[in-house]
């Protein structure tokens, strides 16, 4: 019996263990979603963070907006071409980026926000400090981990116009939860508690600190972009309601139930198309409708519109 507990415990350890390297260096495929690949077009720029850099694709536009464009968890810019195909149309300026967990050489793991935030963060500060975009109104734009990423570190950029956050998850630690009770239909216990041990021994940072509740709350007035699925195959239920609970005045909430993660844009292209290009278009080209001030005033929680 002492025996065959052992292999069991050794067997389990060998499975989280090698699920949670395998989470933190996942395989990184194009996934262009059927439209054409934009790198050819692409001013490839090098945008420092600390001693290291972020790498990113710029695309130009003769209009006075820049919009930072994130991949989610195991994609990189390239899974975001299928956006910049129709934003393109709005003559904004786009840069694409590769969080550093995402790319192919020094590659970071995956950290559910630490690293992540800091690479979005640098290349925010270093389109605000071009001279070419001195006057520009900038917008973020991201999917899953992107998502949460942009609106957490729009929350501590009040520069930030405007923001598009496409199935981010609430908080790292749920994700992190649900990647193996959605994905994978395996008990929260112990699995989580193990991965989240795991993944702080490995990469130094915990994996489930990020609250990007408390993000979109503080963002208040400022304009949020919020595309959820309630399908529940990758992010529960719980989380889709949990930000739209916390989502501030500024916030629009747009959630659907028959689309996959992060595919709400193949189930519903015209109308994902249309609504994104419209909320972009509005919030940096229209009126500002929030003040920097109030910006930084944490907002009570409401629920989004829809």
């Amino acid at each position: 019996m002492r025996n065959a507990l052992i292999l069991a415990l050794s067997a389990l350890a060998l499975f989280v263990g090698g699920s949670t390297w395998l989470a933190l260096y996942p395989a990184v495929p194009a996934d262009l979603g059927g439209v054409r690949n934009l790198d050819s077009e692409a001013k490839r720029v090098r945008i420092p963070v600390g001693d290291e850099y972020v790498d990113g694709w710029l695309l130009p536009g003769s209009d006075r907006s820049v919009v930072v464009l994130c991949a989610g968890y195991a994609r990189d810019h390239r899974r975001i071409w299928r956006y910049a195909h129709f934003l393109k149309r709005d003559r904004h300026t786009l840069l694409a980026i590769d969080f550093r967990s995402g790319r192919a050489q020094r590659r970071r793991p995956t950290t559910l926000g630490a690293y992540e935030i800091e690479d979005a963060s640098a290349v925010v500060a270093w389109v605000a400090a071009q001279p070419r975009w001195r006057q520009a109104r900038i917008g973020l734009f991201g999917e899953s981990l992107g998502g949460a990423t942009v609106l957490a570190v729009a929350a501590s950029h009040p520069e930030i116009e405007a923001v598009v956050a496409d199935c981010p998850f609430a908080t790292g630690s749920l994700a992190v939860r649900d990647g193996f009770t959605c994905r994978l239909s395996l008990p929260d216990w112990p699995f989580t508690g193990v991965a989240l041990f795991l993944g702080l021994i490995v990469t130094g940072h915990d994996l489930g600190a990020l609250d990007v509740r408390k993000a979109l709350a503080a963002l208040g007035n400022r304009p949020v972009l919020l595309i959820q699925t309630a399908r529940g195959d990758r992010f529960s239920v719980e989380q889709v309601r949990a930000l739209e609970n916390a989502a501030g005045p500024g916030a629009e909430g747009w959630t659907v139930n028959d689309s996959p993660h992060t595919e709400v844009w193949l189930g519903h292209r015209r109308e994902y198309e249309s609504r994104v290009r419209a909320f972009f278009s509005r919030h940096l080209r229209g009126e500002r409708v929030w003040t920097l001030e109030r910006a930084d005033e944490p907002a009570k929680p409401t629920k989004a519109r829809p």
